[in-house]
C-alpha cells in the first residue's frame, strides 16, 4: 500500500533513511516540503509510525467536480469583466500574474489559451499533459483566457500567465502524492525565481496555486496535502486558492484542502445580480470547527474553453470555477495597485482577509460576520479596484492600501454598479 510520510522535525535525508529501515520501497521525495511517498505493508507502516518526528498516512484520492448546465444568459461574465477592466486607461488585463493551475492538464492550443501556458509539468498517472478529462482547460480559461477585446469570450485576467501542473489523471483522479509533488514543484519555481532576483511580475515567478479539486475533510491538520498547502503559503509566499466543493447544501461539507485555515476557500453564488448562494456550494463549518468558505464568486452557467477542440466552448457550473475567478481577480487588483504605488506593491488574499468584512458584499438578511455559506461574501470588485487606483499616497506594503479600503463606507452592495 502507498503511504505519505511527513517530517515533524527530521530532515528529508533522515526521513528517507528511517523509511528504508522500515522496508519502504518505490520511494518518491519532495525536494522542499519534507515529505516522501513509498510502498509499505501494514506492519512496516506501523513500525515507521513509531519513529519520533514522523507522521505516516495512507495516500488518498482527490477528484475534480463539475456540473454541465444550460447555455449562459445573454450577458456573460466575459462582458462583465471586460467592462470592469475597461474602466481604466489604459485597460487593466492582469498582466504580471502567474497562476499555477494544478488540475487535469490544459489544452494550450485552444484559441483562447494560446501563449498563456508558460510552464508544464506532469505528476499524474497519465502520460500526456493534455486535458483529456476536461477540467483544467476550463479552470485556466477562467483565470487568463482570451484577449482584452469587446465581445470576445475571455476570463478574468487575459494578460495573466498560467502554469500547467497536471496532478489529475485522464480519468479525473489524483492523489496526495501527485498534488504534493505539484505543490513542491511550484514552490521550487518560486524559490528559483527569488534566487535569480526576478520580480514577482516575471512570468516564471508563480504567485498563486489554484486547486479546483478536493477530497473529504478528515479533520486532520497533519493531512499531507494540508501540510503542503500551509508550507506553500507561509514559507514560500504563495496564495493557495481552493474550491469549496459541490456537496452542499448540507453543513460540514467543505472539501480538503479548502478546509485548512491557511487556504483561501471559495464557494459559489448563482451567476445573477441577486447573490443567491448556489445550492450545491459546500458549507462549513469544517470538521475542526473553522468557519468556511472565505469568499464566494459566481459559479453557475459559465461559458469556458472546451478541451475537445481549439474553437469549442462549453457551459458548466461548480465551485471549481469560482476559485479561479478569485485567482484571476488577483491580477486586476495587483495591476491597479502597482499603477498607484509602483512595481513593488504586493497583493495577497491571505493578508487581505483581515479587511474582508469591509470590501465584501452579501445579500440582506445574511450574517454580517463571516458565515458558513457566504464566508465574508463576494469581493466588491469595482470598489476595490477604484479605491486602489485612486489612492496615490506612498505605501510600503499592502496594509496602507487596504486601510484605505477600510475607510470606504460604500463597500457593501457595490456589485450592482459593476453589473
Amino acid at each position: 500500500m502507498r503511504y505519505a510520510v511527513i517530517s515533524k522535525g527530521l530532515t528529508l535525508e533522515q526521513l528517507e533513511a528511517e523509511a528504508k529501515k522500515a522496508g519502504a520501497k518505490d520511494i518518491n521525495k519532495t525536494r522542499l516540503l519534507s515529505q516522501i511517498f513509498c510502498e509499505l505493508d501494514e506492519a512496516q507502516a506501523e513500525k515507521l509510525a513509531l519513529v519520533p518526528g514522523l507522521k505516516v498516512k495512507p495516500v488518498r484520492e482527490f477528484k475534480t467536480d463539475q456540473v454541465m448546465t444550460e447555455p449562459p444568459p445573454v450577458e456573460t461574465l466575459s462582458d462583465v469583466f471586460y467592462l470592469l477592466r475597461s474602466n481604466f486607461t489604459p485597460p487593466i488585463t492582469g498582466t504580471g500574474l502567474t497562476v499555477a493551475v494544478l488540475d487535469s492538464g490544459i489544452r494550450k492550443t485552444h484559441q483562447s489559451l494560446k501563449n498563456k501556458v508558460i510552464y508544464e509539468a506532469n505528476y499524474s498517472d497519465s502520460s500526456t499533459l493534455d486535458d483529456i478529462f476536461g477540467h483544467g482547460s476550463q479552470v485556466a480559461f477562467v483565470v487568463a483566457g482570451g484577449m482584452h477585446t469587446p465581445g470576445e469570450k475571455a476570463g478574468v485576467s487575459p494578460g495573466a500567465s498560467v502554469m500547467n501542473i497536471k496532478v489529475i489523471s485522464d480519468e479525473g483522479i489524483g492523489s496526495d502524492e501527485s498534488i504534493i509533488l505539484g505543490i513542491d514543484k511550484v514552490c521550487d519555481l518560486a524559490e528559483a525565481a527569488r534566487e535569480k532576483g526576478l520580480w514577482p511580475t516575471d512570468e516564471m515567478y508563480p504567485n498563486i496555486i489554484n486547486l479546483s479539486l478536493g477530497g473529504e475533510d478528515d479533520g486532520d491538520e497533519d493531512n499531507p496535502v494540508r501540510v503542503a498547502c500551509r508550507q506553500a503559503s507561509i514559507d514560500y509566499g504563495l496564495d493557495v486558492i481552493a474550491a469549496a466543493g459541490n456537496s452542499g447544501p448540507k453543513m460540514t461539507t467543505m472539501m480538503l484542502p479548502a478546509c485548512d485555515p491557511e487556504v483561501i476557500a471559495v464557494g459559489a453564488v448563482e451567476t445573477t445580480d441577486e447573490l443567491v448562494i448556489w445550492d450545491k456550494s459546500a458549507r462549513g463549518p469544517t470538521v475542526q470547527g473553522e468557519t468556511k468558505p472565505d469568499f464566494v464568486l459566481w459559479g453557475t452557467n459559465l461559458e469556458m474553453a472546451s478541451h475537445k477542440s481549439d474553437s469549442e466552448y462549453v457551459t458548466k457550473s461548480g465551485t471549481s470555477f469560482a476559485a479561479p475567478m478569485l485567482s484571476g481577480l488577483t491580477g486586476l487588483l495587483w495591476e491597479s495597485g502597482r499603477r498607484a504605488y509602483g512595481e513593488g506593491w504586493p497583493f495577497r488574499w491571505t493578508q487581505a482577509r483581515q479587511f474582508a468584512l469591509y470590501f465584501s458584499t452579501k445579500p440582506q438578511g445574511t450574517p454580517v460576520k463571516k458565515d458558513n455559506a457566504y464566508g465574508y461574501g463576494l469581493p466588491a470588485m469595482g470598489t476595490m479596484l477604484g479605491q486602489v487606483a485612486e489612492t496615490t499616497a506612498p505605501a510600503d506594503d499592502m496594509t496602507g492600501a487596504m486601510n484605505m479600503l477600510v475607510m470606504m463606507t460604500t463597500m457593501m452592495g457595490m456589485m450592482q454598479g459593476v453589473m
